[in-house]
């Protein structure tokens, strides 16, 4: 560098020799000690270096050139000693805006975006007070603060940086000058956190077409462009050609960073994400390995780049059924954003919807993820209200919630939300964004880019390729799920239709969602008792869960659970049997007991065993497992547990087993009077249950203390004039009568029958109980009792 350095010895370089940096350290005001490796490889890296910097910034001296070389080598605090000691040495002879320039830059790198700002504006406001002003330099600022921005989450303000810096850079550059493709590729990564991913993906290859011509297909500039063009792909699953991307990135930055690089370190979280997509979770967890690794040795204080790996890192461990792992490394992003006082950015989001993912599916914490995904809406609708697309998932997933809380009225208004904020999104003609791009239209000629751009355009319109499409599908299945459960089965057919249709149009791999989807046709077909129909809708379920999704054991044993109910109604028993058979073997085979509905199969079987084959014990086997089943896994379900223990008492009631019939209503007495709801009665089946048996064992004292504990149980309940109570003082009476104690007898029979008499319905109990009152007092009568 031309610097007057005293009291140091003079070193002669030969310029065709080509160094390394290996190190740069500051002994003191007056000596800096560069430690460089000679190499035989350098010279066109550094020739090129320095042609390509003279190209695109006319006036830079050596000296400032110098120093930015450090800062690219990945050496900040080097760099901003180096451009300080030029700021306070040698002010007089250097550019000061090229200065502060720098130093904004070393601050940019280092995550200190807030004193990079006050450096950036501080190099603006000198080139405008220039004479005359430096508009052509001054987009170079633009495009920078722009740059910090986006790293804030300020989209808004970031878009409007880049417009600005693009439209001074078409004004004085050729259109395939860097500079014009550095701010396509800036305008791009909005493009993409906004969804909207063919602009994106257009932004970016026109940047890369630029910059290939440009650079001769060698320079950083274009490892940038190839990692966000293959996320892009990425999203359309076009996973080949993304690898080329990431793979082309490697090569250059290894060339042009052989120390180690954040970019290095970006790239591969990106093409960890894009393995993690295709379920290759070992090849992606070894490359965001890799990634913190080389976040932590640059970014010691943290950074936004090390919080997105921690939120890869958790999504693996989601993947691996890590939940507490999972939490742990979403709960460790959340923190670092609010370290670096990003609290309220769009990445934020991301972080918030996975923890409430989390929550959902594999804690079943209703609560806990609705609360993270109210905070997820709250920044975006208060700081990304045009973010249609993201707001429209989280709203999807919200109604999901509800569903899973039974709330179906709530679930139905945030999935109808869901679906027309991202119709109104995704069928607009986009003219803004056209309009957008015909201001510049001599990127290339003959309008090519803008062409290319309406054509993807109409082609997403007419083929519904959006992501979009696919959270509209997603939405729509929900809506089906709940017209199922509201029996409204016309409706829940037509929303699964309406799903396959968005789905297969924007993801026709998402097979576990067109499966789900011809579930739900085949049970709404199966309420209406269109039996034929269900089969069919279901077989077509299981044929693409088997075929794409065999690791998917939950899906398959649940289509064919399905598939026995709707055979089974159809009375084929021994089909029905097979496919519940197969289910239960594909469970009990199962390395990992999955949550199947596997006591539904059970009690299938059961349910076959006793109707149609009449085999007593191998029923109550079935039942009996069911119960064991639900106890272990399902302990909360009382209701199925009790279900399944009255089948059990019934059959050995069949059986003559009493004792046995009574010990499993006692079970059913004993869990429904804990878990029992102030105002239903239920409790009165099995009172009345264990009465009878004791009648037939002429056990009528037991069966009197069962009678009067139902009657007890009904009055406090039911309407006097309820046929339920006419039927308990009915049968209290009976075991008096059968104790001798005809009076009381006598007694009961007649508040029987007053009840009897306000029923229109009980017609025939009411003769029964007059003939006996009748009866009786006649019998009273003669015996004059």
């Amino acid at each position: 560098a031309d610097l007057e350095l005293s009291n140091q010895e003079t070193i002669l370089f030969n310029l065709n020799s080509t160094f390394r940096i290996d190190n740069i350290q500051q002994q003191n005001d007056q000596l800096w000690i560069i430690k460089l490796i000679s190499v035989n490889d350098g010279q066109i890296i550094k020739q090129k270096y320095i042609d390509d910097t003279r190209r695109q910034f006319e006036d830079l001296s050596i000296s400032i050139i110098f120093g930015k070389l450090v800062c690219d080598m990945s050496q900040w605090n080097q760099s901003q000693a180096y451009f300080e000691y030029l700021l306070n040495n040698y002010s007089h002879k250097e550019d000061l805006a090229w200065i502060d320039h720098g130093l904004g830059q070393a601050h940019h790198w280092k995550g200190e975006w807030d004193q990079s700002r006050i450096y950036y504006d501080r190099s603006y406001e000198r080139m405008m007070k220039n004479e005359p002003a430096r508009i052509k330099d001054s987009a170079v600022i633009l495009s920078d603060i722009g740059e910090i921005l986006y790293l804030q989450g300020q989209m808004k303000e970031s878009f409007n940086f880049h417009q600005k810096a693009l439209a001074i850079r078409m004004k004085y550059y050729s259109p395939c000058h860097p500079h014009i493709a550095l701010s396509l590729h800036n305008i791009g990564s909005i493009f993409r956190i906004r969804q909207q991913d063919d602009e994106a993906l257009v932004f970016s290859q026109q940047a890369l077409l630029i910059q290939e011509k440009y650079y001769d297909s060698f320079h950083v500039d274009i490892g940038t462009s190839l990692t966000q063009i293959a996320l892009c792909l990425t999203i359309e699953k076009r996973y080949n050609e993304a690898l080329s991307c990431y793979q082309r990135t490697l090569a250059i930055y290894e060339k042009y960073y052989p120390l180690g690089h954040v970019s290095v370190a970006v790239t591969l979280s990106c093409m960890g994400y894009m393995f993690y997509e295709q379920d290759k979770y070992n090849e992606s967890f070894a490359l965001i390995q890799q990634a913190m690794a080389i976040h932590k040795r640059f970014y010691s204080n943290g950074h936004i780049d090390m919080a997105m790996s921690l939120l890869d890192m958790g999504n693996l461990e989601y993947y691996r059924k890590n939940n507490d792992k999972s939490l742990k490394m979403y709960d460790q992003g959340l923190l670092m954003f609010r370290k670096l006082n990003l609290s309220n950015h769009i990445l934020t989001v991301t972080l918030l919807d996975n923890i409430g993912k989390t929550y959902i599916d594999e804690k079943d914490n209703c609560d806990k993820a609705l609360y993270y995904y109210q905070q997820a809406l709250n920044i975006l609708e208060t700081y990304y209200p045009s973010y249609l697309a993201r707001i429209a998932v989280i709203l999807n997933h919200i109604g999901h919630v509800f569903f899973r809380q039974r709330k179906l009225d709530k679930a139905l208004d945030f999935y109808h939300r869901s679906i027309n904020l991202l119709k109104e999104y995704y069928s607009s003609d986009h003219v803004e964004t056209i309009s957008f791009l015909r201001n510049y239209d001599n990127i290339l000629e003959n309008d090519e880019f803008i062409k290319h751009h309406e054509q993807v355009l109409i082609s997403r319109k007419e083929n519904g390729t959006t992501r979009g499409n696919t959270c509209i599908g997603s939405s729509s299945n929900g809506i089906s799920h709940i017209h199922l459960r509201q029996n409204q089965f016309d409706e829940a057919f037509a929303f699964a239709q309406q799903s396959i249709t968005f789905t297969e149009k924007s993801n026709p791999t998402h097979y576990i969602m067109i499966a789900d989807n011809l579930s739900n046709i085949s049970r709404a077909l199966l309420y209406q008792d269109k039996l034929d129909e269900a089969f069919d809708f279901e077989q077509r379920a299981l044929n693409i869960l088997k075929i794409h999704e065999p690791a998917n054991v939950l899906k398959i044993i649940e289509s064919l659970n399905q598939m026995g109910e709707v055979q089974r109604k159809q009375g084929k028993y021994n089909e029905a049997c097979d496919l519940f058979q197969e289910a239960l073997t594909i469970y009990e085979t199962n390395p990992v007991h999955v949550k199947a509905d596997i006591p539904f199969t059970l009690m299938s079987l059961g349910s076959i065993k006793y109707n149609s084959e009449r085999d007593f014990d191998e029923a109550l086997n079935y039942y009996q497992r069911a119960v064991n089943v639900l106890k272990e896994i399902y302990a909360t379900d009382n209701s199925r547990i009790i279900f399944s223990l009255k089948w059990i008492a019934f059959i050995h009631y069949q059986k003559q087993s009493y004792d046995h019939a009574i010990e499993f209503y006692e079970q059913c007495l004993r869990i429904d009077e804990v878990n029992s709801i102030p105002g239903q009665l239920t409790i009165d089946e099995f009172l009345m249950s264990i009465s009878d048996i004791q009648q037939i064992r002429l056990e009528y004292e037991s069966s009197l203390a069962y009678e009067l504990n139902c009657l007890l149980m009904r009055e406090k309940v039911l309407p006097p004039s309820h046929q339920d109570i006419g039927k308990s003082l009915n049968n209290i009476g009976l075991c008096y009568e059968h104790l001798n104690q005809r009076k009381l007898a006598l007694d009961y029979y007649k508040r029987a029958l007053v009840v009897y008499e306000q029923c229109p319905l009980a017609t025939h109990r009411r003769w029964s109980i007059e003939l006996k009152i009748e009866e009786l007092s006649i019998e009273m009568d003669q015996f004059n009792i």
